[in-house]
């Protein structure tokens, strides 16, 4: 069994306040950690699904946006997410806090690769791997659909 770890003693700030979604979701709140990153939600009504236990797209959320900040570290190109998996071993309750605590498995050039955990009252409910890839950007155009290993998205026929 993983030990639950001590949020408490984190210093959460408030999130970034630039994505609609997140922000719909409830409160949400950043630590860094000694593993990581934390986010912290406070549910709002609509995380919940129609059993009156958060929602599982809720957790998908948390998950990506917290992968997405852990792959940031400022001097990196930006990431998208590639891949995400999510095993749920227990209803999340909507008027519990819900802390999602994730970390960089291993980052090389073009690929980030992440785990992650959610968790409630000092249980695991919740756990997370994702895959993230590095993107190029535009200059005056915004930004490229281009990755480092597989060309510009533009070129590629599915796209």
């Amino acid at each position: 069994m993983t030990p639950s770890p001590n949020f408490a003693a984190l210093a959460f700030q408030p999130f970034r306040g630039d994505d609609p979604l997140l922000a719909a979701l409830g409160e949400v709140r950043m630590a860094r950690s000694d593993e990581g990153l934390v986010l912290r939600l406070d549910c709002g009504p609509r995380a919940r699904n129609p059993g009156g236990v958060i929602h599982g797209g809720t957790f998908a959320t948390l998950f990506d946006v917290a992968f997405y900040e852990a792959t940031r570290t400022g001097t990196e190109p930006p990431a998208v997410t590639s891949a995400l998996e999510l095993k749920f071993l227990r209803p999340g309750r909507p008027e519990l806090p819900l802390h999602v605590e994730v970390r960089v498995l291993q980052a090389g050039r073009s690929t980030v690769f992440l785990v992650g955990s959610a968790w409630q009252e000092g249980r695991q409910i919740a756990f997370a791997s994702g895959q993230f890839t590095r993107i190029a950007m535009r200059a005056a155009t915004g930004p490229a659909l281009s990755t480092p290993d597989r060309g510009t998205l533009h070129d590629r026929p599915d796209h």
